[in-house]
């Protein structure tokens, strides 16, 4: 019972989670992307059970290992608490910390720090 609670819970949060980290132009089909894989994981569950044929502990191994690695995989993920959502892609790299800075941009932040430099060496 347990197990169905968490499954239940984790269905739930990737919902809350998508829709929180995708802008609203790749939404709906960043939800349809992670619903297709939902069903896709409850799909082949039976033919990992079916694994215990060959080996009595794979089916529990498999299923560990891939919880395990999936809540190691959610520390990456941003927080998003008491911040706005990102409309456009550029806004969600930038939340994500994947902004690839041309050669001529300056990092967020950075025109601050230079004009506080400036300021104290004066």
């Amino acid at each position: 019972m347990v197990g169905k609670f968490g499954i239940t819970a984790a269905f739930c949060v990737v919902y809350a989670v998508t829709s929180e980290l995708f802008p609203t132009v790749v939404r709906n089909m960043a939800m349809g992307i992670c619903s297709m894989s939902a069903r896709i994981g409850s799909i082949i569950s039976p033919f990992i059970i079916h694994l215990g044929s060959y080996y009595r502990f794979l089916p529990y191994l498999l299923i560990g290992i891939w919880a395990v690695l999936a809540s190691l995989l959610c520390w990456f993920l941003p927080e998003t608490s008491g911040k706005v959502l990102p409309e456009t892609i550029s806004q969600m790299q930038r939340i994500k910390g994947m902004v690839c800075l041309k050669k001529n941009d300056v990092a967020p932040g950075a025109a601050d720090r230079r004009i506080t430099l400036k300021e104290s060496k004066m």
